[in-house]
């Protein structure tokens, strides 16, 4: 199996969590140093600058950053996503050297994790690591999250930001990918698969998911690719391999042209 990174955009936004924190912290210290060192600065017989200086430090004082927690939780999050993608590109390593897993494609619909082209097609791969027990029923994806004691504590709709559920979150990306396959003479068709990586994972009720598999854990994953009946020869997984690196980088120029 080989991997090619085509983006590690979950490993640059951690880091973006950590610069912005930092840059937040040392803002407020070198303002609290100013005005520190104007006071120092101060002479003996300028009584009247007293007041105005321990009214500034108190103001900035009530300003310091208090969001440490809520800055330690998104890395948290972050980082637990990148341990299961991780997870998740190791388990691949069991196929044959005939499959190439590209990590972080992206195209006009969004990213997904991993793209896997080889002899047993194109796998689209979206990768969560969630602790609840997940319920899907066609394009609605909920989850139950419960404590140690088993009582319940959260049940929530699994969604990003836009709305899209997780399986709309892969499917769009795949579907998007399959049509500019077939505009270029490849007739593909692009699975669409959801894994959850988390040992407090499950699945719930799973009604018309509209993709290939949805799976708790990996194994499930790699023994579907490995059994998938032959779509693709090696001739024909090249040249996809070599559309999806042009697709890719077309949509990750745009997206850099917008600032993304």
């Amino acid at each position: 199996m080989r991997v090619e990174v085509l983006s590690d955009h979950p490993r640059f936004a951690a880091r973006r969590t950590e610069q912005a924190a930092e840059q937040r912290r040392t803002r407020y210290e070198q303002a609290v140093a100013d005005v520190r060192a104007r006071h120092a600065a101060r002479r003996w017989w300028q009584v009247w600058k007293l007041l105005p200086q321990w009214l500034e430090l108190r103001r900035l004082q009530a300003q310091r950053p208090a969001d440490e927690d809520q800055v330690r939780h998104r890395l948290a999050q972050q980082e637990a996503g990148i341990e299961a993608e991780d997870a998740m590109t190791s388990a691949l390593d069991r196929l044959s050297d005939d499959w190439t897993v590209f990590r972080g494609y992206r195209n006009g619909r969004g990213e997904v994790d991993h793209l896997v082209v080889g002899p047993g097609g194109i796998w689209a791969i979206e990768v969560k690591n969630h602790p609840g027990k997940v319920h899907v029923d066609g394009d609605s994806w909920r989850s139950e999250v419960f404590d140690r004691y088993g009582n319940l504590v959260e049940n929530r709709t699994l969604a990003d930001r836009s709305g899209r559920s997780w399986g709309r979150q892969v499917t769009d990306v795949s579907k998007a990918l399959a049509d500019f396959l077939q505009k270029r003479g490849r007739q593909a068709l692009v699975r669409s698969v959801v894994v959850i990586i988390n040992p407090r994972a499950q699945l719930g009720t799973v009604r018309r998911p509209g993709l290939a598999l949805v799976s708790v854990g990996t194994d499930e994953v790699v023994r579907t690719l490995r059994q998938a009946p032959p779509t693709l020869g090696p001739a024909s997984a090249d040249e996809v391999a070599r559309l999806v690196r042009r697709d890719h980088a077309f949509h990750e120029k745009r997206r850099a042209q917008r600032g993304g």
